[in-house]
């Protein structure tokens, strides 16, 4: 689920806090006389995040009435920045609900606290390896995931535009191109609705790793830096540029201005590969269920195999008195009634293996099904892959690409260059 996504300077801005102040035992929660404990925990402002957020507050305080959450809602942007601040500041909230991409430098750099052995078997036997990749330095588990989170495995259609075209929903590759030609509409020269769109912040980069590793292949060299010289990559990302120079069913207006599924809720675009957290777009920002959530093709005969980050979910600060109390409610938000209860609130692809795998769960969010029948397939992206720089490079690059003033091999070589040169640096 998109809205969050961390910043470059994260790895220097936390280095600077551990020089700089260390790690101390400070601590945002307290507790009182009676020995009730106040927990502090911080959350960004997303409408269904806050209600299922309040509605475990409210339930667990019920039950464990020595407790009391004191939630702090903040805006994305500002609690990404609040919250270098306070662990520099030693005085981080006892709790956080993060994005997974942020978790591995705050864990490298000694600032939190460490599930229990016990619990992380658990959490390992009992939530996706994807979902759980940003959380976990080796067998250590730093944080428990709500979501996997993924950008594959399912398109946006309007049912409308196939009826007017008359084609039916893709089931190959082939399928795809020819419906999404069929789909698209000019006024001359330019397209006013788009066949099949998948060019956005996020989904150049899911894309192509997706058609790689597809084609068996492979985006990461065995020491893990950025491979994009392999004849899969240059088959993948050739692919990707005819959609615009050969087949012609997007271009790249609107790239880095309009997201791809608010083209797709103005009926701008037929079809949009996007996450299936924009479900929740169509449903809360333009009022409207009428548009399906369909299975996106493999590019071959082999499954629909795809690369994922790490999703939200909870860390505990190591400078928190109360990890234990704070651990607990990460525990009991984890299990399953509750687990299942936050991504039906929030539309976002459960972590919790038992969530995805319980039938009453599609019967109650039904467009989700193209995004469960996938999740077997998914891999985690890759240790210390700065995703924000990746993504960066990969749409400058690929604008070039499109627009013919450098070859797929050129675009792709800047890219690989330019990441591991950032790798190397933050090593």
């Amino acid at each position: 689920m998109k809205g969050k996504k961390p910043y470059i300077l994260l790895s220097l801005l936390l280095c600077i806090s551990v020089i700089l102040y260390g790690c101390s035992t400070g601590s945002s929660g307290s507790s009182d006389d009676s020995g009730k404990v106040t927990l502090e925990w911080w959350s960004h402002d997303n409408p269904s995040f806050v209600a299922a957020n309040k509605k475990f507050i409210a339930d667990y305080e019920k039950e464990n009435p020595n407790i009391k959450i004191k939630l702090q809602i903040f805006p994305y942007d500002a609690m990404m920045q609040k919250l270098k601040a306070a662990y520099a500041g030693k005085n981080p909230p006892d709790l956080a609900q993060v994005f997974g991409s942020w978790v591995p430098e705050y864990a490298k750099n000694g600032l939190l606290s460490e599930v229990s052995p016990v619990d992380s078997e658990w959490v390992k036997d009992n939530f996706y390896e994807p979902s759980l990749g940003s959380y976990s330095i080796g067998d250590k588990v730093f944080g428990i995931p709500h979501e996997y989170n993924l950008e594959n495995g399912g398109i946006l259609a309007h049912p409308e535009m196939f009826e007017k075209a008359n084609v039916e929903y893709p089931e190959n590759w082939e399928q795809l191109l020819d419906v999404a030609q069929k789909l698209t509409i000019r006024d001359g020269d330019k397209i006013k609705v788009k066949g099949f769109e998948f060019v956005s912040s996020d989904n150049v980069m899911f894309t192509l790793f997706s058609l790689i590793l597809q084609q068996n292949g492979t985006y990461l060299t065995e020491d893990g830096h950025l491979n994009l010289s392999s004849p899969e990559a240059i088959t993948a990302m050739t692919e990707l540029k005819k959609f615009v120079t050969d087949y012609k069913i997007t271009d790249l207006l609107g790239f880095g201005e309009t997201e791809s599924q608010d083209m797709f809720f103005k009926k701008q675009a037929a079809m949009v590969i996007r996450g299936p957290w924009t479900i929740g777009v169509g449903r809360d920002n333009y009022k409207t269920d009428d548009f399906d959530y369909i299975p996106m093709p493999s590019f071959t005969d082999n499954p629909p195999y795809f690369a994922a980050e790490s999703g939200w979910g909870e860390i505990v600060a190591g400078q928190s008195k109360h990890q234990q109390e704070a651990w607990d409610f990460v525990k009991y938000m984890a299990e399953s009634d509750q687990a299942k209860f936050f991504n039906l609130t929030t539309l976002s692809v459960p972590a919790n293996k038992s969530v995805a795998e319980d039938p009453s769960f599609l019967e109650e969010a039904p467009l989700m099904k193209a995004s469960l029948d996938v999740l077997q397939y998914g891999q985690f992206i890759g240790e210390g892959i700065d995703t924000d720089y990746l993504k960066k490079q990969l749409n400058d690059n690929f604008q070039l690409i499109a627009t013919e003033k450098l070859s797929v091999e050129e675009g792709l070589k800047k890219t690989e260059e330019a990441v591991n040169k950032m790798m190397d640096k933050q090593k």
